[in-house]
């Protein structure tokens, strides 16, 4: 154990979980940003086509959100529809958030691996320099592994992200104003 902790052997494995946590983050991120891609280009769509669903995509993510939207305008509980449109938009709105949290996830790894390289290196009882400074390894190779990846993460999608959001925010109010105008006044329900 004593040559795992002393060796490259637990700062690769801690760099290899740090690297594990950025591509779950990567692919998590990516995947609601795609999300929100598909739902206000489908939206923006509906919008400026006279008819509604004449442009089709052949994603299934694409058609899910086509078939929400048709059951959302043909929907006779008007409670039901404000839900599943007010269910988009908390979606929507979770992405900023969820790209903050894997990089802050990303840094705390590597300034835990910094705190766990020094402590085992103040934990050394020896005379050995070179078995007291092994450890300082792990802290310095976890820094640099959880920072890169913060940074490439938010490098990936930072600015790609708000701007679809906000396109989404957007697009997703105008439908919906649009959806309630078309509405009897008795069905709608007050925002």
């Amino acid at each position: 154990m004593e040559s795992f902790v002393q060796g490259w052997g637990l700062t690769i494995a801690m760099c290899v979980f740090i690297v594990f946590v950025f591509v779950a983050g990567w692919l998590h991120v990516r995947r609601e940003l795609s999300w929100v891609r598909a739902l206000t280009d489908h939206l923006g769509d509906e919008l400026v086509a006279e008819v509604a669903g004449s442009k089709t995509s052949a994603s299934l993510q694409a058609h899910e959100i086509r078939d929400e939207s048709h059951a959302v305008l043909q929907a006779s509980d008007a409670a039901w529809a404000h839900k599943q449109v007010r269910s988009w938009q908390m979606r929507a709105h979770r992405l900023e958030p969820a790209l903050a949290f894997w990089t802050d996830l990303l840094r705390q790894l590597g300034l835990l691996g910094t705190v766990v390289g020094i402590g085992l290196s103040l934990a050394y009882a020896g005379t050995d320099v070179e078995q007291l400074l092994a450890p300082l390894a792990l802290a310095v190779w976890t820094t640099i592994a959880g920072l890169a990846c913060s940074i490439a993460l938010s490098a990936s999608f930072a600015m790609r992200l708000t701007a679809w959001v906000d396109a989404c925010e957007k697009n997703l109010e105008a439908w919906d104003a649009r959806r309630m105008t078309k509405r009897p006044v008795a069905e709608t329900v007050p925002a």
